[in-house]
């Protein structure tokens, strides 16, 4: 009995010995000490190789994005080329998360399987594409963690004039999709000294905790172990809703926040009077009507509270 046991013991090292997990870092990413992020890794799966894969990433936003192009042809070559595809793992975080997606994409023309895809804070919008990619190349469910907090994502990505996913999720329930909201407490938010400019005036950028992969992996260690329940919201359908009954837009100043839930605001403006709700990733609805506003913004509430 006792040889029969380590037998089992020696087959089931042997398989783990065999597993490896890629993570992928974001936009300057190649100056970071990935110390941390590896013991969590091997901490979430245990005996299984833990590479960091940097990328020619230390350059100016439009850049980095058209290395991160290149590197995912790199990075996909070198998996085609690969026959244990099925025991590997690719997580991706920020830009990252964009590698992972384009590379299934990849994988998928070539009919290629990894065990598991994994999504932290992606950067950039899912294309129905990408879903029917990530659900034919994952054998395990896709985890998505998204967070409201990530103003990284929000201060790039709202000026390119689309979603990011890393942000607000995906913007449809979906199978084989395991989706987290991540949130990130107020006192670990940093205000840097960078100012960015938005249509409501000049305002201090926030350089959250969110966008650190350490943070995301804290959330998916709880994931893995299954001690988070899934959670989704649909964000493009809410703005949508929010868009129903709103004016045209109001630049004028004076609005003054009343309300704050997950993300979204409710302000009031007095003279001229309107009142005005904006969305976590950042945009704005405006409505002459308190009746119309505080009913919008009861059902955002009751979405919110889920």
């Amino acid at each position: 009995m006792k040889k029969i046991l380590l037998l089992l013991l020696v087959c089931s090292t042997v398989q783990l010995s065999g597993r490896e997990v890629f993570f992928i870092p974001g936009w300057y990413s190649q100056w970071v000490i990935y110390t941390k992020h590896v013991q969590q890794l091997e901490k979430i799966f245990p005996g299984e190789k833990i590479t960091v894969c940097k990328w020619d990433s230390n350059r100016l936003w439009q850049n980095a994005k058209h290395s991160a192009s290149a590197f995912v042809r790199k990075f996909a070559l070198s998996l085609l080329q690969r026959d244990d595809t099925v025991d590997i793992t690719l997580i991706g975080h920020s830009l990252g998360g964009r590698i992972v997606l384009d590379c299934a994409g990849i994988l998928a023309e070539n009919r290629k399987q990894v065990r598991q895809i994994i999504l932290l804070g992606t950067a950039g919008k899912m294309s129905e594409a990408d879903i029917r990619n990530c659900q034919q190349v994952s054998l395990l469910p896709v985890i998505n963690i998204c967070c409201f907090d990530d103003n990284m994502l929000k201060l790039f990505y709202r000026q390119e004039g689309f979603m990011p996913l890393g942000l607000a999720g995906l913007p449809r329930k979906h199978s084989h999709i395991c989706q987290y909201r991540m949130e990130v407490p107020a006192t670990e938010l940093a205000i840097s000294d960078m100012t960015i400019l938005s249509r409501a005036g000049t305002e201090p950028f926030r350089e959250t905790a969110a966008h650190l992969a350490a943070k995301y992996l804290l959330v998916l260690t709880d994931a893995v172990q299954g001690r988070l329940t899934e959670y989704y919201l649909d964000l493009p359908e809410l703005e949508k809703i929010a868009a129903g009954s709103a004016v045209p837009n109001d630049f004028l100043p004076g609005f003054r926040v009343s309300a704050e839930i997950k993300g979204w605001k409710f302000a009031r403006r007095r003279f001229p009077r309107r009142y005005r709700i904006s969305s976590p990733a950042g945009k704005f609805f405006y409505y002459k009507s308190e009746t119309d506003a505080l009913r919008i913004w009861q059902y955002i509430q009751d979405a919110a509270d889920i």
